[in-house]
């Protein structure tokens, strides 16, 4: 292998019949959201207030998904640090040591929602570059923390196509349940309201962050400190889609779309379908979201248990490592379907973990 990487998997098709028995399909509990934060340019504050969900009205169609790009503020390259720092600052807080400490029959897994996601997705990816991916992961106390080394997107070229999801969540957000979006001011995508989640998958206890866009509600939230009302709420995801799209594309978008919903306990998405234009002509589309499987012939309890299955042979692999500063580094290829390793024990450069968070670790051993 080059780099210095060694063969670690072979990924299985969903469709390989020959492995299915060494993969058997898995759940995640319900998740349950324990924190929530605002994102303003790296530095995470207490939220202040909810997003509501708002459809448009029938006269106001069609809707321009370009329109605001000119004075969009796209994501700064710091948004992009590989580190766990929303995950690990709740660890540290006093719910989350609590909750460490009722996890010790379990494995702690530390990790964002889109790595999960993009990890699960991999017996499904076709070979392209984009599908390909990098894991760094570090194992500590018996706990795994795991992140994808993601490219730096303030340096891609900005198209419009990549501002339309932003602009669709203007357009369909408001910060008041009684007032409608503010669709004028320029959109900022170095803003955005972050939750962590945790849930349980076998002996595997997770703790994990991602965006969260809002909920669809009769009355505002009163107490966001009150995480019991709020795991009630009924939380909404917002997608756009081209109109014309093959069917393996849309169903892996769908995929996709289901593994983030079902890790943040949303129950519906609403997809705009958009014209090469950008301007969406029909009402926005409502997808239950325990639909998807059936209507995308998605089975989701096989590539939960791919994950579950990676987890207990990174584990196994790792089993000797106990240190935050040693970095096992796997490598994903989608045109071979192949998962590489290589081990980083003094390359700094490499550690995940921020310093205040080892200072902290070593305080409680």
């Amino acid at each position: 292998m080059t780099d210095g990487l060694k063969l670690f998997l072979t990924v299985p098709t969903i469709q390989d019949d020959r492995r299915r028995n060494a993969i058997k399909d898995q759940y995640f509990t319900k998740p349950q959201l324990v924190c929530l934060m605002k994102e303003d340019y790296g530095k995470c504050t207490k939220l202040q207030s909810m997003r509501y969900l708002h459809l448009p009205k029938g006269t106001v169609y069609p809707l321009n998904l370009c329109e605001g790009y000119d004075i969009h503020k796209f994501r700064k390259s710091f948004m992009y640090k590989k580190h766990l720092e929303l995950v690990l600052d709740w660890a540290m807080s006093p719910k989350g040591r609590q909750y460490v400490e009722e996890s010790l029959d379990k494995t702690l897994v530390y990790i964002r929602r889109g790595s999960l996601v993009k990890i699960m997705l991999s017996p499904l990816m076709p070979s392209h570059p984009l599908n390909d991916w990098s894991l760094f992961v570090s194992r500590y106390n018996k706990n795994l923390y795991i992140c994808l080394d993601e490219d730096d997107e303030s340096t891609a070229e900005k198209t419009t196509a990549m501002y339309h999801h932003t602009r669709l969540d203007q357009l369909l957000f408001s910060e008041s349940q009684r007032l409608p979006p503010n669709t004028t001011n320029p959109s900022d995508d170095n803003v955005r309201n972050v939750s962590v989640h945790t849930s349980t998958m076998g002996r595997y206890n997770f703790i994990y962050s991602g965006q969260v866009q809002g909920i669809k509600a009769e009355e505002e939230i009163k107490d966001l400190d009150d995480m019991e009302a709020l795991n009630a709420c009924e939380y909404v995801m917002s997608k756009q889609m081209w109109q014309r799209l093959p069917y393996d594309r849309k169903s892996s978008k769908f995929s996709s779309w289901w593994l983030h919903a079902y890790l943040s306990n949303c129950k519906s998405i609403y997809v705009a379908l958009k014209g090469r234009d950008g301007m969406v002509q029909e009402p926005i589309k409502h997808v239950v979201v325990r639909s998807i499987p059936r209507d995308y012939n998605f089975m989701p309890g096989r590539v939960i248990g791919f994950f579950h299955h990676l987890l207990e042979m990174i584990e196994n692999l790792m089993s000797k490592i106990d240190s935050l500063e040693t970095v096992y580094e796997f490598r994903f290829n989608s045109f071979d379907k192949t998962i590489c390793y290589n081990v980083h024990s003094s390359d700094r450069s490499k550690i995940i973990i921020s310093s205040d968070y080892i200072k902290y670790s070593r305080s409680c051993a």
